[in-house]
C-alpha cells in the first residue's frame, strides 16, 4: 500500500511540473497578461524613420524633383524673363568667356596637387596626371551618372585600385572636401568683414560667421573631443586617433601647404566668377562682393538635397546679384552661364572617362563598397 502511494505521489510531481512547463513564462516573448498593465514598448519617431528604406533609384528622382522645382520656381514665383535672359546671353563678351572656360579647367591642376598631398600623406602615390584624370571623371559622375557612382567614390576607387587600402582612400578625398570647405567659409566670411557694412542682411551672415567658427574651432580638435565625448574605443574616436587619417592631425606644414593651396584655388575660382561678370557688363558688382557670394552659394549647393545643386545654386546667384542691384534676367543669364561651366568642365570628364578606360563594373563597385572602411 506504501509503494502505490509513493508511485501515486511520484505521478502527481509529475503532472505538477508537466503543467508548470505549459504555462506561459514570465520572462518570454509572449505577450504580457492583461491583468499586469503592461504594454508593448512603442518606437520613436527615430527607430521608425531608421527603418524606413529608400532606395537609392527614389532618392535619384527625389533630388531630379526638387531641382526641377526649384529651377521652375524662378520662372514661377522669380518672375524672371526667359526671352531677356537668352537676350543678355547672346550679346555677352566671347572672348571673357572663352579666358574663363580656360582658367576653370585649369583649376581642376590645382585641386589634383592638393588632394595629391592628402593621398601620398597616407601611402598612396599616384602622379599629378592621374590624379587630373581621377578629378574630371569624378565632375564627369556628379553630373552625369549619379545614380551609378559619385564623384567622391569614382576618386576613392580610382585611387585605392589594386593597393587594398580603400579607407585610406577615403580619408584622402574627406580631407581634401574638409579643406575645401573650410576655406569656402573663410573667404565668405572675410568678405562680410572687409567689405562695406550693412550691405548683407543679418540673416546671411550669420550663418556664415558660425559655419565659419565652428570649422575652425572644432575640426582641428576632432581627435581629442571624440576621445573625451565618446570614448577611446568609439568607432569615431579609433578613425581619428588609430588611423591613417591621424597624420592630417599631425602634420601641421601638410595642413598648412594644403589651406594655401586651397586659397589659391578658391582666388582662382572667384576670378572665374569675376570673368563671367565681366562677360555680361556687371559693372556694378564691387570684388570683394564676388569673394561673399560665391562661397555661399558653394555652400547652399553642397548641403541642399538636389541633383548636383542644378535649381538651388540657380536661385542662389538670382537672389545675391539682385541684392546689388542687377536685374533678374542677367543675374539668370550668370546662374545659367555658371552651369556651363561646370557641365564643360564635365564633358571633359566624359571624354576623360571614356579614353582613358575608366569604367567601373557592377561587381567592382560591390565589392569596393563592401571593403572600404572595414
Amino acid at each position: 500500500m506504501s509503494g502505490k502511494l509513493s508511485n501515486l505521489n511520484v505521478l502527481e510531481r509529475q503532472d505538477a511540473q508537466v503543467g508548470r512547463d505549459m504555462e506561459p513564462s514570465t520572462s518570454s516573448s509572449a505577450s504580457p497578461s492583461p491583468e499586469t498593465g503592461s504594454r508593448p514598448q512603442a518606437l520613436s519617431i527615430t527607430q521608425r524613420l531608421s527603418q524606413i528604406k529608400i532606395s537609392k533609384r527614389a532618392k535619384l528622382w527625389g533630388k531630379i524633383g526638387i531641382s526641377i522645382a526649384l529651377f521652375a520656381s524662378l520662372f514661377l514665383f522669380g518672375k524672371v524673363d526667359l526671352s531677356k535672359s537668352i537676350e543678355v546671353a547672346i550679346k555677352a563678351n566671347r572672348w571673357y568667356l572663352a579666358a574663363t572656360m580656360a582658367l576653370f579647367l585649369a583649376s581642376t591642376f590645382l585641386n589634383a596637387h592638393r588632394w595629391q598631398i592628402f593621398a601620398s600623406a597616407v601611402g598612396l602615390n599616384k602622379s599629378l596626371l592621374q590624379l587630373v584624370q581621377y578629378c574630371f571623371v569624378g565632375l564627369f559622375f556628379n553630373l552625369f551618372l549619379p545614380s551609378t557612382v559619385g564623384g567622391d567614390f569614382s576618386r576613392c576607387y580610382y585611387l585605392s585600385k589594386g593597393t587594398g587600402k580603400y579607407a585610406n582612400a577615403f580619408y584622402s578625398v574627406m580631407a581634401d572636401r574638409t579643406v575645401g570647405l573650410a576655406v569656402l567659409f573663410l573667404f565668405a566670411s572675410v568678405g562680410m568683414l572687409f567689405g562695406p557694412a550693412g550691405s548683407l542682411p543679418l540673416t546671411l551672415k550669420v550663418p556664415i560667421l558660425a559655419g565659419t567658427l565652428g570649422v575652425f574651432s572644432i575640426v582641428p580638435f576632432l581627435p581629442v573631443l571624440s576621445r573625451r565625448f565618446l570614448g577611446a574605443e568609439s568607432w569615431l574616436s579609433r578613425q581619428f586617433n588609430d588611423s591613417p587619417a591621424k597624420v592630417y592631425w599631425e602634420d601641421r606644414g601638410l595642413i598648412a601647404t594644403t589651406l594655401f593651396l586651397s586659397v589659391v584655388m578658391q582666388v582662382v575660382i572667384v576670378g572665374c566668377h569675376i570673368g563671367v561678370g565681366m562677360a555680361l557688363g556687371l559693372t556694378q558688382i564691387p570684388i570683394w562682393y564676388y569673394f561673399v557670394f560665391y562661397p555661399s552659394v558653394a555652400v547652399l549647393g553642397f548641403v541642399t538635397p538636389s541633383f548636383n545643386g542644378i535649381g538651388i545654386r540657380e536661385w542662389a546667384y538670382t537672389y545675391f546679384l539682385t541684392l546689388t542691384g542687377v536685374d533678374k534676367a542677367h543675374a539668370l543669364t550668370y546662374a545659367i552661364m555658371w552651369l556651363g561651366l561646370n557641365t564643360l568642365s564635365s564633358l571633359v570628364g566624359g571624354l576623360v572617362y571614356l579614353l582613358g578606360h575608366f569604367k567601373i563594373s557592377n561587381q567592382e563597385k560591390e565589392l569596393f563598397e563592401s571593403q572600404a572602411l572595414q
